[in-house]
Order: C-alpha cells, then sequence, then structure tokens
C-alpha cells in the first residue's frame, strides 16, 4: 500500500527535477550570451575626427615629427588608418598608423622628413561598435624655409559627407533586417497571445502553421541581410581576404557572430518538436521544420568550428562558448521532453524562442547610435525597448494582414471565438507598444539631438521628421481599424464589414514597412550628437567633453587632466555645421567643488579653424572642479557653459571607468529626467482604465494610487530641478 505512493512521488520529483532542468538550460543561455553583450568595450557609432594636431589647415614652418588624431570613439586597429599625399596625388612614405593604447580614440601616424609643400592627410576608420567604416581628409601645408606659400594644391579626395545619407546598398540591406526582426518578433507575440485562446487539441491550425512560417521567413531575412551588409562592408575596407580577421578580430565582426548564432538556435524551435525530430527522428507533420533544423544544426556546427580556427590565429573569442551553450540549451529543452507534443509549453520552445529573439535585438541596440550618448546604459535600454515595441507592433500589424488576406482569398469562414480575442488582445499589445515607442523615441530624441534647432538643420533631424510624418499617418489609420477592433463581433459577422477592416489593416501593415525605410537611413545616418564621453578618466587620459549653450557646441578637452600643468583646448562649433562667427574672447573660469581655492581664469589662444587653447597649472588639487567657458561674439549673446571636471589625484593609479549609467541628456539636470519619465508612467492608469477594470478592480485601485504617487514625485522633481 506504501510503495504506489513512493513511486507517484518519485515520478512527481523526477518530473519536477526534468522541468526545472529544462528550464535552467535556457536561462543560462541566454544569461551567458546577455552577459558577453554587456561585457563587450563600449563605443560609439561612427568614428569621426573630433581634432588633429597639427590643426587641419595648418600652415607650419617647420615639418612635424608625427601627426595625431582624436575620433569621437574607439577604433578598430586592423582597419583604421591614415597617410598623406602630395599635390601631385602621390602618397608620402610614412611610419605605421599606431592607437595609443591608452585611449583608443588617440591614432599617431609617424612622419619621416618632408620637404615643403602642401599635402592632403587622408583618414580611415572603422568603428569598434557597429563596424561602420568612415573617411575624412584635410590639406596640411608646410612652408618654404623664407616662410613664403609654396605653390600647388591639396588633392581632392572622396570622402564621406558629416551630414550625408549612408550609401543605398547599406539602407536597403538594413531595412531588410528591420522587416525580418518585424517579422520574427510579430509571430511570436501572437503566438502569446494566442495562447490563452488554445484548444485542448495539439494539432497546429492553420494559423501556428502562419506564425512558424512568418517567424522563419523573418529569421532567414535576418541571417541573409546580416551576412549581406558584412559582405559588402568588407569588399569596402579591403576585399575578400580580410574577411577572417573582419570577422573574428573586431568587435563588430564578433556582435555579427553572437547574433546568427542566436537567431540559428531559434530555427528549430519555431516549428513543431524540431529538435526532437533531428534528435529522436519522431514524426512531426510534414514541411519544412526538419530540413530547417538540420541547417541550423549544420550551421552551428560549422560556426563553432570556425571560431575555434579563428580563435587559434586572432586569439581567444568568449562567444564560442556562448554558442555551445545555447546549441546544447536549445537541444536540451527537447530532450529532456522528447516525443512529447510539448512544443507549445512555456519554456521549452515558447519562452526559449522569445529570450533568444531578445537577445538578438538586443545586439542591434548594443551598436545603434546609443551607444555614443553620455549614459549610454541607458540610452541603450531604451532603444532596445523601442526596438522590441516597433518588432511586436509592426510584426504583429503584418501578420495580422496576411492572416486575414489569407482568410479572405480562401473564402474561409472567420472562428469568431479565436479572431474576436486576438484581434482585441492585439490591440491592447499594440497601444501599450505605440505608448513604448511614443515615450523612449521622445527620450532618445533628447539624447540624440543636442538643440531643438538641430532637428530641421541636419540630415539627421530631417529624416526623423520624415519618420514622424509617417508614423502620423499610421496612427491616423489605425485610429479607424481601432474602432472597429471595439467592434470587433460585428466586424467578423459581416462580410462587408470584414472586407473593409481587412483592406484598412493590409494598407497599415504596408506604410509599416515603408516606415522601415526611413528607420533604416536613420540608424545608419551619424547624429548631431557624436560627442566624445567625459568621464573621471585614468590619469593618463584626456578630459573630453561637449557642452551646449543656445545656437553653440563647446567641446573641452583638459590634457592629460591631471593636478598641476594641463593644456585646455577648446573648439566652438554650430550642430549643423554653419559659421558660428566672429570670436573675440574665450575665457575659462576655474573653481574647486570646496569652495576654498577661490576662482581663476585662463584666456585662451586663438588657433584658427574656432579653436582654443592655453596651458597652465590651474588644477592645483584633486577632486571636482568647474569650469566655466565664457565666450564673446561680435553682435552676439555671450555665452557662459559650465563643465564638471573630475580630476584625479596623483597617487591614483586606478583604471576609472566610462560610466554608461550617468544622465544621458547632460543639459538637462538628471532630476528633470527622472521626474519626466514618472510622469509618462502615470498615465498609464489613465490611458488603459477599461482593461484594467474588467481584469481586476482592486489591481486598478492600487495602480491608480501608485501612478497618483509617480505623478506627485515627477513634477517635484521637475520643479526642483529648474527651480
Amino acid at each position: 500500500m506504501s510503495k504506489a505512493p513512493r513511486n507517484g512521488a518519485a515520478k512527481s520529483i523526477g518530473a519536477v527535477v526534468r522541468k526545472t532542468i529544462a528550464a535552467a538550460l535556457p536561462l543560462a543561455g541566454f544569461a551567458a550570451a546577455v552577459a558577453l553583450l554587456l561585457s563587450s568595450q563600449r563605443a560609439l557609432a561612427h568614428a569621426l575626427l573630433v581634432r588633429a594636431d597639427p590643426q587641419p589647415n595648418a600652415e607650419l614652418t617647420q615639418p612635424p615629427d608625427s601627426l595625431h588624431f582624436w575620433f569621437s570613439e574607439p577604433l578598430e586597429e586592423a582597419f583604421t588608418g591614415a597617410r598623406i599625399l602630395s599635390a601631385a596625388a602621390t602618397e608620402i612614405p610614412t611610419g605605421a598608423p599606431q592607437i595609443d593604447p591608452a585611449d583608443p580614440t588617440h591614432l599617431t601616424l609617424p612622419l619621416e622628413s618632408i620637404e615643403p609643400g602642401v599635402y592632403t592627410v587622408v583618414w580611415q576608420t572603422l568603428s569598434s561598435v557597429d563596424g561602420h567604416e568612415w573617411v575624412g581628409s584635410f590639406p596640411l601645408t608646410i612652408l618654404n624655409p623664407d616662410g613664403t606659400r609654396p605653390a600647388g594644391t591639396a588633392v581632392e579626395v572622396t570622402v564621406h559627407r558629416k551630414e550625408g545619407l549612408p550609401p543605398l546598398a547599406d539602407s536597403l540591406l538594413r531595412w531588410l533586417s528591420l522587416l525580418g526582426a518585424a517579422l520574427l518578433a510579430g509571430p511570436l507575440a501572437m503566438r502569446w497571445l494566442l495562447a490563452q485562446s488554445r484548444a485542448d487539441d495539439h494539432t497546429p491550425t492553420p494559423v501556428d502553421i502562419l506564425i512558424s512560417s512568418t517567424a522563419t521567413v523573418g529569421v532567414i531575412l535576418l541571417i541573409a541581410s546580416g551576412w549581406l551588409q558584412f559582405l559588402v562592408q568588407s569588399m569596402r575596407l579591403g576585399g575578400v581576404g580580410d574577411i577572417p580577421e573582419l570577422l573574428l578580430a573586431t568587435r563588430p565582426g564578433r556582435l555579427l557572430l553572437i547574433r546568427q548564432t542566436l537567431l540559428t538556435a531559434a530555427v528549430p524551435l519555431l516549428h513543431p518538436n524540431g529538435w526532437a525530430r533531428i534528435l529522436f527522428r519522431r514524426s512531426i507533420p510534414s514541411g519544412l521544420a526538419p530540413r530547417l533544423g538540420s541547417v541550423s544544426f549544420l550551421l552551428h556546427t560549422l560556426l563553432i568550428l570556425f571560431a575555434f580556427g579563428g580563435a587559434l590565429i586572432y586569439g581567444p573569442n568568449l562567444w564560442i562558448f556562448v554558442a555551445a551553450i545555447m546549441f546544447v540549451s536549445s537541444a536540451c529543452t527537447e530532450l529532456l521532453f522528447g516525443g512529447e507534443p510539448a512544443w507549445h509549453r512555456s519554456f521549452p520552445q515558447r519562452t526559449w524562442t522569445a529570450l533568444l529573439t531578445a537577445a538578438a535585438l538586443f545586439t542591434y541596440a548594443a551598436s545603434s547610435h546609443a551607444a555614443a550618448a553620455p549614459g549610454s546604459g541607458w540610452a541603450i535600454a531604451a532603444d532596445f525597448a523601442h526596438l522590441v515595441a516597433a518588432a511586436v507592433w509592426a510584426g504583429g500589424l503584418i501578420f495580422l494582414a496576411l492572416l486575414l488576406l489569407r482568410l479572405h482569398r480562401r473564402q474561409a469562414e472567420l472562428d469568431p471565438d479565436r479572431m474576436v480575442p486576438l484581434l482585441k488582445r492585439y490591440s491592447l499589445a499594440a497601444q501599450i507598444a505605440v505608448f513604448v515607442l511614443a515615450v523612449t523615441g521622445l527620450f532618445s530624441s533628447f539624447v540624440q539631438l543636442p538643440t531643438a534647432a538641430s532637428l530641421f538643420t541636419t540630415t539627421y533631424g530631417q529624416v526623423l521628421i520624415i519618420k514622424l510624418a509617417i508614423v502620423a499617418a499610421i496612427l491616423a489609420l489605425a485610429y479607424f481599424n481601432n474602432r472597429a477592433v471595439q467592434r470587433a463581433q460585428d466586424t467578423v459577422a459581416r462580410q462587408s464589414t470584414l472586407g473593409q477592416f481587412t483592406r484598412r489593416v493590409a494598407m497599415e501593415a504596408g506604410m509599416a514597412a515603408v516606415l522601415f525605410i526611413s528607420v533604416a537611413v536613420l540608424v545608419q545616418t551619424p547624429t548631431p550628437n557624436l560627442s566624445p564621453q567625459s568621464a573621471s578618466a585614468a590619469p593618463s587620459l584626456p578630459f573630453n567633453e561637449m557642452a551646449y549653450d543656445g545656437d553653440l557646441a563647446i567641446h573641452l578637452q583638459v590634457d592629460p587632466n591631471q593636478v598641476g600643468h594641463n593644456r585646455y583646448w577648446v573648439h566652438l562649433s554650430h550642430p549643423d555645421s554653419s559659421d558660428i562667427g566672429e570670436v573675440q574672447l574665450v575665457r575659462l573660469f576655474f573653481s574647486h567643488q570646496s569652495g576654498e581655492m577661490g576662482q581663476a581664469r585662463l584666456d585662451l589662444d586663438d588657433l584658427g579653424e574656432d579653436a582654443f587653447a592655453a596651458e597652465g597649472a590651474f588644477l592645483n588639487r584633486d577632486g571636482e572642479w568647474n569650469l566655466s567657458v565664457y565666450v564673446r561674439r561680435r553682435g552676439m549673446d555671450d555665452v557662459l557653459a559650465d563643465i564638471a571636471v573630475p580630476v584625479p589625484s596623483p597617487e591614483s593609479v586606478q583604471q576609472f571607468s566610462r560610466s554608461p549609467w550617468r544622465n544621458p541628456v547632460p543639459r538637462l539636470p538628471a532630476e528633470a529626467v527622472v521626474g519626466a519619465l514618472l510622469i509618462a508612467l502615470s498615465l498609464v492608469p489613465l490611458l488603459w482604465r477599461h482593461p484594467l477594470l474588467r481584469t481586476s478592480r482592486p489591481l486598478y485601485l492600487v495602480l491608480t494610487m501608485a501612478a497618483l504617487l509617480f505623478f506627485l514625485g515627477g513634477a517635484m522633481l521637475a520643479l526642483l530641478a529648474f527651480a
């Protein structure tokens, strides 16, 4: 009598252990992938020239021993360089370009003996975040011994324009990747929305088949566009021979490999018992699933073998171990449930697929313009939320249009018990996604646009306006579709209203696909806020910061940012690259946070090209200093910008990190940013009052009280910030 309970208990414990392991393995793989992404070196997007020594367009009486360049981000050494061309367009022999190990934004080009003449300095950089290459040039003149200017003119070099649009091929391939992300994330979201309305029958329905097939197309687009983008870029950088080094020895290449590994691991999970079919040869519905699973298995094997081989040449790559964990974890979720119709369960497939997709999309956010912002941690998080919300909204819309058009073409009758809940759930999910898009989009605009005028005067801002115009048109059409969803029972029941609704949904989905074109251009266009990042740097690193006051952008550098003697360099510019006017005076005011040192001042010398510099021992104590930059221009209002400069102690040898969690909008107080976020969150119970009341009235009351506290707290922070 006692044996049966023990067997039952043993079986129960065994089932719990199996399910626990099945849940832990995917989470371990996902955690490993995210840890790798977060541990990757932070960098910016597009390596633009910040300053050079000698200055661009300089006329020197003596040739320099070397040229120094400082860029707006860390560089990939293997694909970054500089060269000098004579007036006859011949290349002058130089030493090998070198990147400063202590400052990866600093490139040095050693020079051999050069004669007086007019030269053109050409530089090429490769971003260590997204692999965007950038080319630029400037003239440099070495005067004759008698001080006269030598004959000749600088060579015209085809370079990228700072305010220009990306190449057409890059925009097209990025559009394909965005469309693929939508086609993958949207159907997966629909699978979640359908989960509660599924019947007990495990046989895949036409809707389930459409979800799997659409998501598979999305994965294929993402993988193919990723490799094509990489191939196009490698051809521009040096040819097919540089592909292994670009793929295995650079951060952009490793990010691509991580993304492709994550996406490949998700392929079998998009179909019922995909891994079970590979591992156990169990019978599953005929179709593409077994073949895709076999391709996934083969690709994982090739990627891991290729990475192991590359590690022997270029050094160890941590992503190899993450790839192995992903591969084993993905397979073991089916191994532990082998043969069971478990494909609809939360962890073996649905949740695991969502985690893999989220991690793959995070690689895009980690290499976006958000990485260029101060406080990049917050900016990347907002960009990731923006991308996921856009993919779920647009992808779900495209899937819904495909479903309705397919049923309409087959003249199949809709099942109101399934379609009505699906339409209403998607409508609610789309509203939440649009809310997230609005909040994160507004936040990103403040991060990337230094002034309101840059929205109209820069290429980035103008593309953003086009994107917002398309979004407004989509939302106007969505208003009418949402009204039809509110009357979903009547919409589904009558063929006339259903036909009109289907056409409007298809039109809205088409506009969403067009919207991705503007997004593809926007994410590859340099922002007007590509500025060097300030930090409590190591003693050997200079301090860099960009401040904005009125119409003026002020770039301050303190080199080497130490107690004692320093060089202070200021460059003035407009975000739209227009003329700043005649500068009469640039003066620095120094004051220590303790208030015990009094205030000192230093007038900077005009170096030309709107650059000013001077030297002196004004930072005579470690700690936080406030440097006020005063600018006087003829016929214009004076400008006074305050910049906090942390100075490490002379004894300090600690390598301070550039914190990614500082205020991402330096021109606004941190309290104002947090207050605006709290006020936005307080709108949630107001926007979704009826769904929350239908779900739980006590929950709605709790959320309302929390929203009131958020609103009051946000308003108080905003008032304190501007008091």
